[in-house]
C-alpha cells in the first residue's frame, strides 16, 4: 500500500470515527409512551396521573435541528361531513372543535445544551400571541428512550412525557 494510499485510509477511519461520536442522540422519529402528570395540573384534579404505555397516537421526530410534535392527548371520535363546508352550522362549528381540541401540533427549532433540551415553536396548532420557547431536562435511558421533564418552574404543572424510539 502506497504512503498516500494508507494516509486516505487513515483519514476515512478517523473521520467516520469522529462523525459517529458526534450525532445527535435525540435524531430519529419517537413516540409518546408514558407521561405523568403532577397533582397541580388541572387536568388532573389533586392527584398525580402516571399513563404507562400510553396508547394514544403521537410522533415526535427530530432531525439535526428541527423538531415536530403530533400527538392526540386523549381519543377522538369521527365527526360528519359538514353540509355546507363554507358555511358552518353552530353545532357543526362546536363538532369540529370538540374533534381537534385533545390534538397537539408543533413544529420549530431547538437546541441541545448538555441535558437541557430547547424547543423553539415556529408553527403551531394554537396560536400564541409571543413566540413559544421551552425548556426541558432530558433524562436518557439508553439509546432508545428518554424522558422530558420539565423545569423546575413548570414540575408542578406540566407532564413529564417518556419518548420511545420507532426508528
Amino acid at each position: 500500500m502506497t504512503q498516500r494510499a494508507w494516509a486516505a485510509a487513515m483519514w476515512l477511519l478517523c473521520a467516520s470515527s469522529l462523525v459517529a461520536q458526534t450525532r445527535n442522540p435525540l435524531e430519529g422519529v419517537w413516540r409518546i409512551s408514558e407521561v405523568v402528570t403532577p397533582a397541580g395540573n388541572p387536568a388532573a384534579k389533586g392527584v398525580e396521573v402516571w399513563t404507562k404505555d400510553r396508547q394514544l397516537p403521537s410522533v415526535v421526530i427530530f432531525t439535526r435541528r428541527y423538531f415536530s410534535r403530533l400527538e392526540e392527548n386523549r381519543s377522538r371520535s369521527a365527526v360528519a361531513p359538514p353540509k355546507d363546508p363554507q358555511n358552518l352550522t353552530d353545532s357543526e362549528k362546536l363538532a369540529s372543535y370538540e374533534q381537534w381540541r385533545p390534538f397537539t401540533a408543533q413544529s420549530g427549532t431547538y437546541d441541545l445544551q448538555g441535558s437541557t433540551l430547547s424547543l423553539h415553536v415556529i408553527v403551531a396548532k394554537n396560536v400564541s400571541p409571543k413566540p413559544v420557547s421551552r425548556a426541558w431536562e432530558l433524562k436518557f435511558e439508553g439509546p432508545d428512550a428518554f424522558w422530558m421533564i420539565p423545569t423546575p418552574d413548570r414540575a408542578a404543572t406540566e407532564p413529564r412525557m417518556k419518548l420511545t424510539r420507532l426508528e
